[in-house]
């Protein structure tokens, strides 16, 4: 993606007692994953977790972007029923993906959308009569 990116991802479990094991699993463990899964949240009546950050660099080489993408990789892993959608939005545009599940299921969470706003300021006239 490009220098800076915003980035958003939700993971949607069967069951949100699936979703509670894994995301406990994820805490016991002992590498990259147990301190990125304190940036997701996961304390919704859905059986989903989500992650949001905004212009962040996010580049696969590092080492925060590696546990986010090993987390979503893993939920997958432990849970086959489980997918996933993650969308990255920077300087070269729009890179969104989805694995597992029911695409339809998890789309309405993340989209993209484009705007421009403005707020001139109100025109005088300079001539005079």
């Amino acid at each position: 993606m490009g220098y800076r990116s915003d980035v958003a991802y939700v993971i949607r479990f069967e069951t949100a007692e699936q979703r509670d094991t894994f995301v406990e699993l994820v805490k016991h463990r002992n590498d990259g994953m147990s301190e990125a899964i304190k940036e997701c949240e996961t304390r919704y009546e859905q059986p989903i977790i989500t992650f949001e950050a905004e212009d962040v660099k996010w580049y696969s080489d590092y080492d925060d972007v590696k546990a986010h993408n090993a987390i979503l990789d893993w939920s997958i892993e432990l849970y086959p029923e489980a997918g996933y959608r993650i969308t990255q939005m920077g300087e070269d545009g729009v890179e969104e993906s989805n694995q597992g599940g029911d695409a339809d299921d998890i789309w309405d969470y993340i989209y993209t959308s484009h705007s421009l706003n403005t707020d001139f300021p109100a025109i005088k006239s300079t001539t005079e009569e």
